[in-house]
């Protein structure tokens, strides 16, 4: 068996995987990108129910996987609940969109500390704070400015042009700032 360990991170997806278990996508420091197996955290007597929502931040224990990327998630001490996003539309939307960008974004096994820290300051100014088009735009440029590829004011552009795309709830947010 792998040896566990243990980093704090912020979960960015959370896809279910059977009747009773998770594939949790996290941003860590260290490791950046986890994909991680959350086996049996669906059902009511899971000890790990209630620790697992979008967002949260969290010191997880992880064990590799020996034959892929998926590791198998073993402890997660609750760290922050940024429960301020929950409060409107407009926050848990730039949230999410914050995230889908950094998992866009970010690699397995690439530390990833800049990028996890402007994503934890985001989701703190979040939740004190309605988001603006402004705050989008900067969270946009700094993440740009963070992994190295010059956008000429034109962040979203570079964002498409290295990815290829542009994640999916970014679009929702022209009906609220229009």
């Amino acid at each position: 068996m792998a040896a566990a360990e243990t980093t704090e991170a912020i979960l960015l997806r959370r896809v279910r995987f059977g009747e009773s278990s998770f594939v949790l996508i996290w941003l860590s420091p260290v490791h950046g990108k986890i994909r991680s197996a959350a086996r049996g955290t669906a059902k009511r007597e899971s000890k790990l129910r209630g620790r697992l929502d979008l967002f949260y931040h969290a010191e997880i224990q992880f064990a590799p996987g020996r034959k892929s990327d998926l590791s198998a998630l073993r402890e997660v001490k609750l760290l922050q609940t940024w429960a301020g996003l929950r409060s409107s539309y407009a926050r848990l939307l730039a949230a999410s969109y914050f995230a889908e960008l950094c998992d866009l974004l970010s690699e397995p096994s690439h530390a990833a500390p800049e990028l996890f820290d402007l994503l934890r300051r985001a989701l703190g100014h979040l939740c004190a704070q309605e988001p603006t088009h402004r705050s989008i735009e900067f969270f946009e440029s700094e993440t740009c400015r963070l992994l190295g590829f010059g956008h000429d004011g034109n962040a979203l552009g570079a964002i498409e042009a290295h990815t290829g795309r542009i994640p999916a709830s970014r679009r929702r947010f022209a009906g609220i700032f229009a």
